[in-house]
């Protein structure tokens, strides 16, 4: 008897019936050749499934942001306002060097929000500029344009920054990008909750001692509560296997138990006088 099977009982290609089939959609199940096979993020996808929104979920939010002013546009857009301002009043004053200046550092920043692109490297060069030729005259002081440098470099390489200037991102970045914005949020608001509540019952002992406690004892033990209730949420929420995924476990269990441990402390530290306080208004 043989054993061969025959090519007719082999799977064909759902959209090539002539072709064998080498793979399947990792989200219909459809039959797949080699020329219908889609990669998206380390998964295969027929092309159908492969251009939906949950599937490649980078794109869609790459393309949500592509060409959009994120906070560092809003930011040297406000600091472009002030620049005019101030060479308004240098040019009134008498001080042409300084108004113009002032003028020439607008522009670039005009240039920016706008999103052109030679204006990413003149934001770099604005403030380096200005240190370099204040030096003589101002000496030490003219390290203060450190600052605004330093702010220019974190704009420029920036991420986000990067998409509004409709620049391409790599999917490592990106994906890192999506998973701080969208990713499972309120795993991240949880654990920064939790993280504070932690010392609310310590830093409330000073507040005890200046008779202010009772009043905000119910702020800060919320806080806790909510840094509970937030963690036990996104835990929840957690699926690795959903499209796109979920995760952020360890941050929303760090969230929950840094919560529990804050509402501990509370009773270890301040039950017993809640109990007396009780027990004086019952007598």
């Amino acid at each position: 008897m043989s054993a061969d099977v025959s090519p007719g009982a082999l799977p064909r290609c759902a959209l090539h019936p002539d072709a064998l089939a080498g793979a399947t959609c990792q989200r219909c199940g459809s039959f797949l050749c080699t020329t219908c096979t889609t990669w998206v993020m380390g998964r295969m996808y027929c092309p159908t499934c492969a251009v939906r929104p949950e599937v490649d979920y980078l794109e869609t939010f790459r393309l949500g942001l592509w060409g959009r002013r994120d906070a560092g546009a809003w930011l040297v857009g406000g600091v472009t306002v002030l620049l005019v301002g101030l060479a308004l009043l240098a040019l009134v004053s008498g001080d042409l060097g300084a108004g113009l200046a002032c003028l020439a550092s607008a522009g670039v920043g005009v240039a920016f929000f706008l999103g052109l692109r030679w204006a990413r490297l003149g934001l770099l060069a604005v403030p380096l500029l200005a240190m370099l030729l204040t030096a003589p005259s101002l000496g030490p002081p003219a390290l203060l344009f450190f600052i605004p440098l330093i702010v220019a470099v974190n704009i420029f390489r920036d991420t986000r920054n990067r998409l509004f200037f409709r620049l391409d991102v790599p999917e490592r970045e990106l994906h890192l990008l999506w998973d701080r914005r969208i990713n499972n949020p309120l795993a991240r608001h949880a654990l920064s909750l939790g993280v504070f509540a932690l010392f609310m019952p310590v830093f409330a002992q000073m507040l005890f001692i200046l008779g202010v406690l009772p009043v905000l004892t119910f702020g800060f033990v919320g806080v806790a509560v909510l840094a509970v209730v937030l963690g036990a949420v996104a835990l929840r929420r957690v699926d690795p296997q959903a499209q796109p995924p979920i995760g952020r476990r360890w941050e929303a269990l760090g969230g929950l138990c840094l919560g529990l441990a804050s509402l501990a402390l509370w009773g270890l530290l301040y039950g017993p006088h809640a109990l007396e306080l009780l027990s004086g208004q019952v007598d």
